[in-house]
């Protein structure tokens, strides 16, 4: 069993996803094409972008549930800044900055009432759901500059004469930015040593309040990116736009590996997670499989990815070793 978590643990994402292919491919006469391969990653580029922060969330040890109630929230506020004439700069600022306050938010609660980050996510989603309602009036919002539809829909060349659309790079970008974070700096490794043990954290001199903050600060800025792309993708706003997003993203994290104890998981790990549930549903959709059946298979592979992450703590694969290797580098001294 060991042997297979770690096999698992370094390929079992990129077999998984090179057998859904494979599979789709031969099933479908639709499914190797460019425009399913581009549907697929305009599909994963917002959960993807929303997965940057929901990683780094699981990594300290803690469930976040508000993201998608959050992001149902700035999108229908910049919507209605944009109908009222505003400018797409100002409404980019604003949505910014409430994604920060919003994360930073459930961080300070949890802490001020010393309960968990998944009981306040659960009331502020609720709070944010509520509110995009009393904005909308339960209607759709409409009507914006083609400036907002470039942001996630120009076509941008790469190699060769193809072209990704902008939404993709965006994507790309976060998740790059993100693994920098996590595996470039300082606050990347107290991050991991707040998910490997807060105690320990603690008495190695980290201040787990103020990293606790700006790891939900952060995630809230990558919510509000997440808002702005699926509002200039999507060109409408509805209060009830981001229902599964949290679940989407838990998922996504925990089948690529973050383990949802923390401590261990990585932005790339997060990153295939999204291309293979992604490629699943696309290729589910393209054989006629019904909704109802794809909520059945969405739920099983929670369990699935449960199941795995069990596995791993049960077989301990690695997570010492990641422990000792973050203790010693926060115990170096920060390069100049």
């Amino acid at each position: 069993m060991n042997t297979f978590i770690k096999y698992w643990k370094k390929i079992g994402m990129l077999a998984l996803l090179t057998l859904l292919w494979v599979f789709f491919s031969i099933t479908t006469d639709t499914f190797l094409t460019e425009a399913t391969i581009m549907n697929i990653l305009r599909q994963s580029s917002i959960i993807g972008i929303l997965s940057c922060g929901v990683t780094m969330i699981i990594i300290t040890g803690q469930t976040d549930i508000s993201v998608g109630g959050r992001v149902a929230f700035m999108s229908v506020t910049a919507a209605n800044m944009l109908v009222s004439g505003a400018s797409l700069f100002a409404v980019i600022v604003v949505v910014l900055v409430l994604g920060v306050l919003t994360g930073a938010m459930n961080a300070v609660l949890s802490e001020t009432l010393r309960t968990y980050i998944f009981v306040v996510s659960i009331a502020t989603m609720n709070i944010w759901n509520g509110a995009s309602l009393l904005i909308t009036k339960g209607s759709m919002i409409y009507g914006f500059p083609d400036s907002m539809k470039a942001i996630s829909q120009t076509r941008i060349p790469i190699l060769f004469g193809v072209s990704v659309p902008s939404i993709v790079v965006i994507w790309v970008v976060c998740v790059l930015i993100t693994g920098f974070i996590l595996g470039k700096t300082r606050f990347g490794r107290q991050i991991y040593a707040l998910g490997g043990n807060s105690e320990a954290a603690y008495l190695a001199g980290i201040n787990i309040v103020k990293v606790n903050i700006l790891v939900h600060a952060l995630a809230g800025l990558f919510a509000g990116i997440g808002a702005i792309v699926l509002l200039s993708r999507a060109m409408s706003a509805t209060a009830t736009v981001g229902g599964s997003y949290a679940f989407d993203c838990i998922i996504a994290c925990v089948l690529g590996g973050v383990l949802l104890g923390g401590g261990r998981g990585t932005v790339w790990q997060a990153a295939l997670g999204v291309l293979v549930v992604n490629t699943l549903f696309n290729g589910l959709t393209i054989l006629q499989v019904g909704d109802f059946w794809q909520m059945v298979v969405k739920g099983l592979i929670m369990l699935v990815a449960i199941g795995l992450e069990a596995l791993q703590r049960r077989a301990k694969v690695d997570l010492s070793e990641d422990r000792e290797l973050k203790a010693k580098e926060l115990q170096q001294p920060e390069e100049t």
